[in-house]
């Protein structure tokens, strides 16, 4: 067995994300539309033969380290559930901007538990989806990205095969939103036979590349809040509008926003557009993907 692994992680955005109900145990129910943006991912050199116990290192300031991140955690439960005395260690480097609502920490968190059930068979996908649920409600999605569709708290996946997509591009504003900012402002809920239907709707339309449609389908319940907060965010939304974006939106709990596009030439005059002085905060990313 090697020692040392290279992992990329990729990041998410939420094409639909519908709100249905609450639960006693305080997390949400929800229908959305996952769709993986392998062209933004965090990269992790896994070496399994470090020193006894569990580390994971990141130079990033803001990511928490050791079981402080939720990939350590993943990594725990699993040699938990697997009997085994782990020497292993991690090295993450940050490329998805933290606490965007595009699922950084759950997709290094996915990664490493895929990687560790390939590395060490045994555990079941039913009982490994389960361990990732334990942990984090998106980690299920990461464990297997594709484009797919996600009930419950995120855990009940249903993939579609891969869909036909626009041209997209992401913008992160330069500040985090917490998740839990997020949902503890929401506003308003959707009757879960309206989100099913939007879903539907929603798959179909992309399927047939009919991208106008889909573009209108689209949505986020926990996104007014934002728009209301940060003025920023209203602000590069009309920037994108106005310079050919078929919608705009929050991915997941935001902040960042992705837009998407007929053609590629219409999402480089949108890129151009930001880039004036003005459009363009210090350290805002612009991931045309």
């Amino acid at each position: 067995m090697d020692s040392r692994y290279i992992l990329r992680a990729p990041a998410k955005i939420n094409l639909l994300l519908r709100i249905t109900g609450k639960r006693a145990d305080g997390y949400h129910e929800l229908v959305t539309l996952f769709h993986p943006v392998p062209a933004v991912s965090d990269e992790i050199c896994a070496d399994l033969k470090g020193s006894p116990g569990i580390t994971l290192a990141c130079a990033s300031p803001e990511v928490p380290e050791n079981d402080g991140n939720l990939g350590a955690r993943a990594a725990a439960a699993f040699a938990g559930r697997m009997g085994i005395t782990p020497t292993w260690h991690f090295e993450l480097k940050k490329n998805i901007p933290v606490a965007a609502g595009m699922g950084g920490g759950s997709s290094d968190a996915g990664t490493i538990l895929k990687f560790l059930a390939e590395q060490f068979p045994g555990c079941p996908g039913d009982e490994l989806n389960a361990l990732a649920a334990a942990i984090g409600a998106d980690i299920p999605f990461f464990l297997s990205p594709g484009d797919a569709a996600a009930r419950g708290i995120g855990e009940k996946l249903e993939y579609t095969g891969q869909l036909p997509m626009p041209e997209i591009l992401v913008v992160f504003p330069n500040f985090p939103v917490s998740a839990a900012w997020a949902y503890k402002h929401l506003q308003t809920m959707t009757a879960p036979e309206n989100a099913e239907a939007e879903l539907a709707e929603l798959v179909n339309a992309l399927r047939q590349r009919k991208f106008r449609k889909a573009a209108a389908l689209c949505a986020n319940d926990l996104e007014a809040p934002l728009f209301s907060k940060f003025p920023l965010l209203t602000q590069l939304r009309r920037v994108l509008w106005e310079n050919g974006a078929l919608c705009v939106h929050v991915s997941g709990s935001g902040p960042a926003l992705f837009a998407l596009f007929e053609d590629t030439s219409s999402r480089k005059e949108a890129v151009q557009a930001l880039a004036v002085p003005e459009n363009l905060e210090t350290g805002m990313k612009i991931l045309e993907c």
